[in-house]
């Protein structure tokens, strides 16, 4: 009995500690459990409720498409394209599983035995930094919480990915992460990955391709390939290494797969080209549907803007400048900077470009600068620059409304404007020569400083001014002389959109640049309609067709465009204005208007006889020539056939062709004259009766005169003359015996 006893103390004694290491794990263990229940039951209020799981909007952006109706942009927070899971190759689910949750089809959102290590690991090492996260984890961060590694955001990802797993399958869960997560700065989703890296779409990539895109996930800015290429590799045969460990793939396609060279896509095309398109309409449609629609609303927006000729006049114009810039032997070159390289000020040689449709507005092209990453400002909208020559076709448009006619005569000679005791301006010719009488066909084609003054003179400056605001010009103009020559600032695409009203027939059409809006319903919020505005009769727009129809001939400032290989039917002006600073062609045929500026952002001087003909025409014929040829038909041999009848400018009816004397502009005196054929609006053209006249000066002030110049006096004083008598030299030593006075129309 004793021993008994005895035996039964000892065994007590033997339990009781292992009672007490129970009972304390069990406390222990129950404390725990409580405490996790407790943050639990925490942080469960601050989860978004069930109904947003339900109905996770993932922020679809709206689409941009070209003239074609191709896509070319995604205005999007993020850069995303969804697929379903269908469309995502098999080998790139399986890279997926065996990376970051090979029991993923096992665990209800939370991997016990995973999350058990890493806690222990963490508490250890007391940094929290393991994650042990599964791919429904993942989602739910990615979804819906921060990426810092606190236990609170671990507790609420689990509870998050517990939730997802009860109202999702595993399926729609893989589809969903694929849609979510990066692959790369602001890339999201599988399918925009594989368009990125490889311009392919999931279901053509390669296993080591669709293993090196998973790869990227664990961390999108280290394993980023176009940034870090050895080390997105390393990681891709990290998850090929770990799909042979689980046996989704054979050691022979494991071999094959890491041994592949990584071949990232390069395009080729300057992409960027369409940026300042692309910015200019995010602008005005933000402004109309707000931030949250345009970025998040999946609306289609259908643009005028045609991705090929914009990124064909881009090459070309850059090209044309690189080879301008290596000419003039330029301190600072455009190639002075890497193309990547943002925001900076720009001091090389800057240009611009459009193209749009003569009847309807539609702008095809708009190249606001050489590097939308070296600068955003849009030299086309937002600069102001003096248009130089290229403004005179408004000029001449107001004369021969006034009566003027190509054959008019001036006198080109020396011209002085006397204000107050002193000369203010003195014109002078781009030659600085002086070519007596000249015609005012004459006068345009090659570009006459002194005739086009004598003109705005005659006409007066302020009615000018009128006929520009009917032209579209909405910048502040003064009423002064030099506006001749085009010194007044204008916005570039407004004066190259003036010259829609000639291929109109007088009607000028407004740009725009979105034919038409869409919401993510198809929907129609927005569709644009032609604007046309009449300037001019439609006759006297055909003369100004006419008239700079002879600038682009033999001859003629923009002669360069014939030899540059277009052959069709064109007009156009060329512009320069004062010390060469800023240099302009625009042409346009009967189906579109191109204008283009070349210039420094600080008007510097391009340098000497660096002309409009010289820096900004030579890339016009073959912009102009390519948008030809995109809309011709092919022949047999594949090559577009132009048909360049179609390009002829329509002749309105009331206009007469009269052979003309080419030295007075009036009929010809005898059969020795040099004869040209001259057209006229019926009614203005000369006849026998002013055969008497010795120049067609009609209808202007001007008179035949042996005097060696002229005197614009601008003062009204009757006694002005006589103070000029009497101080004779104090007006810069002329001696206005020798000239004549004129008091020019105000």
């Amino acid at each position: 009995m004793k021993i008994i006893k005895k035996k039964k103390r000892e065994k007590n004694r033997l339990l009781k500690p292992i009672l007490i290491t129970f009972y304390i794990f069990f406390a222990l263990t129950l404390f725990g459990v409580s405490c996790v229940a407790g943050l639990f039951y925490y942080y469960s209020s601050e989860l978004p409720p069930l109904s947003e799981l339900k109905h996770y909007d993932l922020k679809i952006g709206s689409k941009v498409y070209d003239r074609n109706d191709n896509l070319i942009h995604t205005f999007a927070v993020e850069r995303r394209t969804y697929s379903p899971l269908s469309e995502i190759p098999p080998y790139m689910v399986n890279a997926l599983l065996a990376t970051e949750d090979k029991n993923f089809y096992k665990h209800w959102g939370v991997d016990l035995s995973g999350l058990t290590r890493a806690f222990l690991i963490d508490i250890v090492h007391f940094d929290f930094s393991q994650g042990a996260s599964t791919i429904t984890q993942q989602l739910s961060r990615n979804l819906f919480l921060t990426l810092d590694k606190t236990i609170p955001r671990k507790v609420k990802e689990a509870l998050l990915a517990v939730r997802i797993e009860r109202m999702y399958s595993k399926d729609e869960i893989l589809e969903l992460y694929f849609n979510k997560v990066a692959f790369g700065a602001g890339i999201y989703g599988v399918s925009s990955a594989a368009m990125i890296y490889f311009n392919k779409k999931p279901p053509e990539l390669t296993l080591s391709e669709a293993a090196l895109i998973v790869g990227i996930t664990q961390l999108p800015g280290r394993y980023d390939p176009t940034r870090n290429p050895e080390k997105s590799v390393w990681r891709r045969n990290v998850v090929l290494y770990r799909m042979l460990d689980e046996k989704f793939i054979t050691q022979e396609e494991y071999d094959v797969a890491v041994n592949e060279p990584l071949n990232l896509y390069k395009d080729t095309a300057n992409r960027s080209a369409d940026d300042y398109f692309i910015e200019y309409i995010r602008k005005q449609l933000e402004d109309r549907y707000g931030t949250t629609q345009l970025f998040a609303g999946g609306l289609s927006i259908y643009t005028t803007l045609d991705i090929d000729l914009t990124r064909y006049a881009d090459t070309v114009l850059n090209k044309h400048l690189i080879e301008f810039e290596e000419k003039n032997e330029y301190e600072v070159k455009y190639n002075d900077f890497p193309r990547d390289t943002t925001d900076i000020v720009t001091p090389y040689v800057q240009g611009g470009a459009v193209v749009m449709d003569a009847e309807t507005g539609a702008v095809r092209v708009m190249i606001g600068g050489r590097n939308f990453n070296h600068s955003k400002f849009n030299r086309i909208v937002q600069a102001r620059r003096p248009p130089g020559s290229s403004f005179k076709p408004l000029i001449y448009t107001t004369a021969l409304e006034k009566g003027y006619t190509p054959a008019t005569v001036i006198d080109d000679k020396p011209v002085y404007f006397i204000q107050g005791d002193s000369v203010f301006w003195a014109p002078r010719n781009y030659s600085l020569d002086n070519f007596g009488y000249t015609r005012l066909r004459d006068g345009l084609r090659k570009s006459r400083n002194i005739f086009s003054t004598k003109t705005l003179a005659d006409i007066g400056p302020r009615a000018v001014i009128r006929k520009a605001r009917q032209f579209g010009i909405t910048t502040p103009l003064s009423p002064v002389y030099s506006l001749a020559v085009g010194s007044m600032e204008v916005q570039p695409l407004e004066i190259i959109s003036a010259y829609t009203t000639f291929p109109n027939l007088g009607e000028r059409v407004t740009p725009f640049f979105v034919r038409r809006v869409e919401d993510s319903d198809g929907n129609v919020l927005e569709e644009a309609e032609v604007e046309r505005i009449r300037v001019t009769d439609e006759k006297i727009a055909y003369l100004m067709v006419n008239l700079m129809q002879s600038v682009t001939e033999p001859g003629g400032t923009a002669a360069g465009i014939r030899w540059r290989g277009y052959r069709w039917a064109a007009a156009g002006k060329t512009g320069t204005t004062d010390d060469f600073r800023d240099a302009w062609f625009i042409g346009y045929n009967k189906e579109l208007v191109a204008g283009i500026w070349v210039g420094f952002d600080d008007n510097s001087p391009l340098g000497s006889k660096q002309s409009g003909a010289v820096a900004a025409l030579p890339p016009w014929p073959y912009i102009m020539k390519r948008a030809l040829e995109n809309e011709a038909p092919l022949n047999a041999q594949g090559k577009p056939v132009i048909d360049g009848t179609v390009l002829d400018f329509e002749r309105p009816d009331g206009l007469i062709n009269v052979e003309i004397s080419a030295r007075t502009g009036l009929l010809p005196k005898n059969q020795y004259e040099e004869r040209i054929n001259e057209i006229f609006i019926m009614g203005t053209q000369p006849t026998p009766l002013s055969d008497s006249l010795n120049y067609n000066f009609y209808p202007t002030r001007y008179r035949e005169s042996d005097k060696a110049c002229t005197y614009f006096i601008l003062d009204r004083d009757p006694t002005f003359l006589d103070s000029l008598e009497l101080n004779n030299g104090i007006v810069d030593s002329l001696d206005l015996s020798d000239g004549d006075i004129y008091f020019p129309a105000k």
